[in-house]
């Protein structure tokens, strides 16, 4: 059995509570569907460019951009297929979130089979496991400059029982905070290093469907990816945290996770701070003037009112608000007088209201709510 090993800091609960408030804040803020959109399709980019620059990809944003654009059956060159494979991986994670589909052996499998398939057209089978080397042959992680070699993984014959213990790991773990269990899913496949070729790649993207299943992903805004670049040095020295190059000799059971997952969540804690910036920033800049005139409780009443497409009772207002019927009949001298509701039953004694008619042509994504 998997059995991870670290010591809560000051810095991991520092930044858990980044984290949280950040969650927080991008989940209360009513984003426009259209930005909120812009925004997922930035960070899907991001996260693509960063996560094979990472790896060596040298193309760059705009091209990575126009890269995903071109057709299934374009003939492209290895960097572009490289960029195509990762941002394929990614739509498939959000399929599988969207179908609640289970971390098993076959699914990280069938993830890496999209990173790292060849060949316009091809479809994409689950990758085996890494098999054994040629005599005389060292299969290691080798530095790209001195050439030698900076991690020596597991034997080949230890990797699927390792990768099974995992794989438990990370389906029965609910204990330690998400953050922290993505962080260790990440370190131990990377450790493990299961397949011959794009272990980084699908270790991040494994990392990032762990946290958007337990909606630890901010709706899909953020991008780590692009920090590790900016410290490529900072994010190999905290993977490695100074342990022995071969994997028997001190990195089979580290005493310590907390260097890394140090680094793994101050990363996060970043990322997920600027998205909620973001979240702040557009949510607090509509575009419609009628929407620009309104107070909050303004807006959750419209919200309520278009989601019921029905008329409705002072008690039934008053539900949403947490106050009494006769506060709500009070709001709603306010409320008439600016058009935002009208009677809809009685002349002399309004028993029920209905949206204005000065806002009945708005939506949900006009008052910064995802219609789903």
């Amino acid at each position: 059995m998997y059995q991870p090993k670290f010591s809560y800091s000051h810095s991991i609960v520092k930044d858990l509570m980044s984290i949280e408030r950040s969650r927080a804040i991008v989940e209360l803020m009513p984003v426009p569907a259209h930005i909120e959109s812009d925004l997922k399709e930035q960070a899907k980019l991001k996260a693509t460019h960063y996560s094979t620059r990472i790896e060596g990809n040298t193309l760059d944003l705009e091209q990575v951009a126009r890269v995903v654009k071109q057709k299934q059956e374009d003939f492209r060159i290895p960097v572009e297929e490289e960029v195509r494979n990762y941002w394929e991986a990614l739509s498939f994670l959000s399929h599988e979130k969207q179908n609640q589909t289970p971390i098993t052996e076959d699914f990280i499998k069938q993830l890496h089979s999209i990173i790292v398939k060849h060949g316009a057209g091809r479809k994409s089978t689950k990758s085996n496991y890494r098999g054994a080397t040629p005599p005389g042959v060292l299969f290691a992680v080798y530095d790209n400059q001195s050439r030698q070699p900076e991690y020596i993984p597991p034997e080949y014959s230890d990797v699927p029982p390792l990768m099974k213990a995992l794989v438990k790991w990370i389906t029965t773990e609910k204990e330690i905070p998400v953050p922290i269990k993505a962080a260790i899913a990440t370190y131990q496949l990377l450790t493990i290093h299961p397949f011959e070729d794009g272990n980084g790649r699908t270790a991040r993207a494994l990392a990032s469907y762990i946290l958007s299943i337990e909606n630890y992903d901010v709706k899909g805004f953020h991008s780590m990816e692009e920090y590790y670049v900016e410290d490529l040095q900072g994010y190999y020295k905290h993977l490695q945290m100074g342990l022995p190059v071969f994997y028997y000799d001190g990195r089979k059971n580290p005493k310590d996770l907390a260097p890394w997952i140090e680094y793994f969540l101050r990363i996060m804690a970043l990322a997920y701070e600027k998205v909620a910036n973001l979240s702040i920033k557009f949510a607090t800049t509509p575009s419609d003037p009628r929407i620009l005139s309104l107070e909050p409780k303004e807006k959750t009443l419209l919200r309520f009112l278009i989601e019921r497409n029905r008329s409705t009772k002072p008690k039934e207002i008053a539900e949403i608000f947490h106050v009494k019927p006769i506060t709500i009949t009070k709001w709603a001298t306010t409320w008439l007088d600016k058009g935002i509701i009208e009677g809809a039953s009685g002349k002399e004694r309004i028993t029920s209201y209905r949206i204005g008619e000065l806002y009945k042509d708005l939506s949900l994504n006009d008052l910064g709510y995802r219609e789903d």
